[in-house]
């Protein structure tokens, strides 16, 4: 697969993701849990949007510019994708 096509789409994706996080996610984020389903961790939205668009775009510019351990570096991208996704869908 192309790297120029997986990397485009990890920004358009993670960059969605941050704009529909700004405008629905309420201004103190919740990104921890106890065991019993409390919430035990918050953030400003604007800090909890950053850190997941950070996390993304680091491991898709580490797997374009990456000739060996290219899967790590997607992985990476793909975590901050799902923990944005899991944010959306905690707090909204």
């Amino acid at each position: 697969m192309n790297k120029k096509i997986v990397v485009v789409g990890i920004f358009a994706a993670s960059i969605a993701l941050g704009i529909f996080g700004y405008i629905y996610l309420p201004e103190m984020v919740t990104v921890q849990v106890d065991l019993s389903g409390n919430p035990s961790n918050t953030y400003p939205k604007i800090l909890a949007i950053a850190s997941q668009t950070i996390l993304s775009f680091a491991g898709a510019v580490g797997y374009y510019f990456s000739k060996e351990r290219e899967k790590k570096w997607l992985v990476l991208a793909l975590v901050g994708l799902i923990v944005s996704v899991i944010t959306l869908v905690y707090n909204i």
